[in-house]
């Protein structure tokens, strides 16, 4: 299978708090020519935003309203559509057995808050294995 570029790739950002998910689009515009970068409030909100549309890489706060980051990707995982989803986890706080719990449903790439532009950007770039061109110094 040819690998996805990234002018075709979708990206999901869930959080809670609009000025993180700005953050994050600004981000990732700045770093990858992706086809679409969309945000959703919530769980619910994401549910709708996956009717309309397909997407590569979620990126889910952990701590939200409702229903938990790590909540939703295990609703997910148990649908096989999205059953190899890639997720990118961030959180200002997470238990070590949240932490464990995240593994346990497949998500390797967990970004703490604060974050950097660059961790985020390593981050997305490791999961969708995009090579990051290397800016002169």
């Amino acid at each position: 299978m040819i690998p996805k570029k990234p002018e075709d790739m979708n990206i999901l950002v869930i959080d809670d708090e609009e000025k993180i998910c700005e953050l994050i689009k600004i981000f990732l515009e700045s770093a990858f020519p992706f086809r679409s970068v969309v945000s959703a409030p919530n769980a619910a909100q994401a549910m709708q935003k996956f009717a309309n549309q397909d997407f590569d890489l979620i990126i889910i706060d952990h701590v939200m309203p409702g229903k938990a980051g790590i909540e939703f990707v295990e609703q997910l995982r148990n649908s096989v559509k999205y059953s190899k989803l890639k997720v990118v986890l961030i959180s200002g706080y997470l238990q070590q057995e949240d932490v464990l719990t995240a593994i346990k449903f497949g998500i390797k790439h967990i970004v703490v808050k604060p974050f950097t532009r660059q961790q985020l950007v390593n981050q997305v770039a490791d999961i969708l294995k995009i090579s990051l061109e290397t800016e002169p110094s």
